[in-house]
């Protein structure tokens, strides 16, 4: 990482790398790994997310400027737009959770005394879930599985969890 960090802020990126930093108003001389993790990386991320990774992989590995700026503007407009589903989803979420605590029974516990959260929405992205699930789960402080639809007669799920506690394990214990 140190090795391309340093080779970055010497200018020396790949024509994709460097139409990256521009459609995000990003300096490369003065990149750091933050820029490569929560920059750079969530516009990559955004084209597998919503439409083909393909995308991704010909902004890293184009020679041509012109055709990487093109991709890279694509990407920037794909990461806005699962920004915005994102929210809308986590929204979603979070009123849902709020019916839940709303409309607890007495005897029964609310959704913010239980250990683990589950949530489906038949509309929410399968590609944006892991998101939901993460952002959920720092919310909450308590591990959490967010679930879409996926190809016909299919659900897919993301889980996070907190730490100390592994999913995996937790998910046998259940089986």
């Amino acid at each position: 990482v140190a090795q391309g960090l340093k080779r970055m802020r010497e200018g020396r990126l790949t024509p994709g790398l460097r139409a990256l930093f521009s459609a995000a108003g990003r300096d490369p001389a003065k990149t750091t790994s933050q820029d490569l993790g929560f920059i750079i990386g969530p516009r990559l991320n955004a084209a597998g997310r919503l439409a083909d990774m393909s995308l991704g992989i010909e902004a890293l590995i184009t020679d041509d400027e012109a055709r990487a700026l093109n991709i890279a503007q694509q990407l920037d407009a794909l990461n806005r737009e699962r920004k915005g589903i994102e929210s809308e989803m986590q929204a979603q979420a979070l009123a849902h959770l709020a019916t839940l605590e709303e409309n607890a029974s007495p005897e029964s516990s609310g959704a913010s005394e239980q250990a683990g959260v589950s949530l489906f929405h038949p509309e929410w992205h399968q590609g944006v879930i892991g998101i939901l699930a993460s952002r959920l789960k720092e919310k909450l402080h308590r591990p959490v599985f967010a679930f879409a639809r996926g190809a016909e007669h299919e659900v897919k799920g993301s889980g996070r969890s907190i730490p100390g506690l592994h999913l995996r394990d937790a998910l046998d214990l259940l089986a």
